[in-house]
């Protein structure tokens, strides 16, 4: 309709439109057979447009071209003068041989013949042997050796109308196609309905389709603020799994009252973010009108689905992905509402361990005592903050199960109750295909690690968010960590190349290497 109005339209286009006007009538009449209150009222508003469909079906051929010019845009019968143009364009040599023809008849010249030139455009040729018998009205042009070349009224009137027939019929179809135009510009409000009525219908049948093949269930959509899933599925995953494998359904319950804030820990490439995607997109689809994707669900109103999920960054602005996480999650801290759903994935990941395990633990402290109490599923790696839920009541942790079978870990992909103490990071690497000499290595560190961290917490009485919650690999007391500590303290990791740093792997490898010699 926009390019209607603006002239932009080709006949193509239009006819396209006659051809959906025909298809709006078959829709309504579909409606009207179901019988549904919401379906008739939908067949009511819908405008068959019939006098419209009727002008374009009289006005374009069936097969007009994309664009005026390029073939026959108008049907005959429409405009005299365009046939007759037609008649001339099409049909001019033909009317030329009934000239000559009834010219020989006239004057009795045998011989008599209608050519062509640049020069004179159409003219009658007769030979010097029957000169003697040119009509009086017939107008010299040339004489050659053995003929003379002759012009009339009516031949240069038609030779006028030859030459010019294409740019006139150019200019006539153009101007019936503009006034089909103006008569489809008075049919804007109309159409404009019927388009949306079909943009409903196309999302509800959709909507149905999806929710058949999918077996998608009927969520309750009440006046409350809880969120409660069961069994819930992700509408994209599911359908990008290989055929025989079936998606690992889980269940959701929110509430202010008791279950303010899900707390999930759980191993790398666990299913933690696809969980909080899918709530969100169950929430989505719930509040749209769809089925969802679960056994059932129970979804109240929401007005905001805040999301703090995946590592990006801003370089033309200057920002770090950190930077990036910190202003995403303050406009979500900044606009919390009652009947807000906040979901946040790795909160503080992108600074220092000390740094990101503080922020995250504020963030979920200053969310749980928020006077709006707004519905949250916090996914972390800070094992660190499951002591939360001892200290703040309506905060419960969670975790995606994983099992260790000889050493090797099978996703489980089940959230239950109770946190995690692994990520399990060292065997998503080894997946990844890490050399098995770094693999080594960092099980080797990590051992270190908790052993000196089981250390230090034996001689704790309680944890504690003022001491350390997570050691750093230079707390140890070992020689060789300092050595090791002295070597990447100098590195400069702007300039140094791939085999520089292979280099001083080497080093340190051989420090430990050396000293277990000893």
């Amino acid at each position: 309709m926009a390019k209607c109005v603006t002239k932009r339209s080709t006949p193509r286009e239009i006819n396209v439109l006659k051809n959906s006007i025909i298809n709006i009538q078959k829709v309504q009449q579909l409606l009207i057979n179901t019988q549904y209150p919401h379906l008739l009222k939908l067949a009511e508003q819908i405008n068959p447009c019939e006098l419209l469909k009727d002008k374009i079906h009289q006005y374009l051929e069936e097969d007009a071209p994309s664009q005026i010019g390029k073939g026959k845009t108008i049907k005959p019968h429409v405009n005299k003068e365009l046939d007759e143009l037609r008649h001339i364009s099409y049909s001019g040599k033909d009317y030329l041989l009934q000239i000559q023809q009834r010219e020989i008849q006239r004057t009795n010249i045998p011989s008599l013949k209608i050519a062509f030139n640049n020069v004179f455009g159409y003219y009658l040729e007769v030979t010097n042997a029957h000169k003697n018998k040119v009509p009086s009205d017939w107008i010299r042009k040339q004489t050659l050796t053995n003929a003379e070349r002759y012009i009339t009224p009516e031949l240069k009137e038609y030779e006028e109308k030859i030459l010019h027939a294409e740019e006139k019929i150019l200019a006539i179809e153009t101007q019936l196609f503009d006034e089909l135009l103006e008569t489809i510009n008075q049919y804007t409000t109309p159409i404009l309905n019927n388009a949306k009525i079909i943009a409903q219908l196309d999302v509800l049948t959709t909507f149905a389709k999806i929710s058949i093949e999918n077996n998608y269930t009927k969520p309750i959509i009440k006046d409350h603020n809880d969120l409660l899933i069961k069994e819930g599925r992700h509408p994209v995953i599911e359908k990008q799994l290989p055929p025989n494998e079936s998606y690992i359904s889980n269940s959701i319950h929110l509430s202010p009252n008791d279950c303010q804030m899900m707390m999930i820990t759980g191993p790398n490439m666990s299913g933690k973010s696809a969980l909080l995607r899918q709530t969100a997109l169950i929430a989505i689809m719930a509040q749209t009108g769809c089925f969802v994707p679960a056994e059932s669900a129970e979804i109240g109103i929401l007005d905001k689905i805040f999301t703090r999920v995946g590592a990006t960054d801003n370089i033309s602005s200057g920002e770090s992905t950190f930077m990036v996480e910190m202003n995403e999650t303050a406009n979500i801290l900044n606009n919390i509402s009652e009947r807000s759903l906040i979901l946040l994935d790795e909160i503080g990941r992108g600074t220092a361990t000390y740094d990101g395990i503080s922020i995250a633990w504020a963030i979920a402290e200053y969310i749980h005592q928020h006077p709006c109490r707004p519905k949250t599923l916090f996914a972390t790696h800070y094992h660190e903050l499951n002591e939360m839920s001892d200290r703040f009541p309506r905060i419960k942790n969670y975790n995606v199960s994983v099992k260790e079978i000889n050493g090797k870990i099978v996703f489980l992909r089940k959230l239950k109750e109770g946190g995690s103490e692994h990520s399990f990071g060292i065997h998503v690497a080894k997946m990844a295909g890490m050399p098995q000499m770094v693999i080594q290595k960092a099980e080797e560190i990590l051992s270190l690690l908790e052993q000196q961290h089981q250390l230090n917490q034996n001689q704790l009485n309680q944890p504690s968010v003022s001491k350390p919650i997570q050691l750093q690999l230079f707390q140890l007391s070992d020689d060789r960590l300092d050595k090791i500590q002295t070597i990447l303290k100098n590195i400069n990791l702007n300039t140094i190349t791939p085999i520089e740093a292979l280099i001083k792997l080497n080093e340190i490898q051989n420090i430990l290497n050396n000293n277990q010699a000893k």
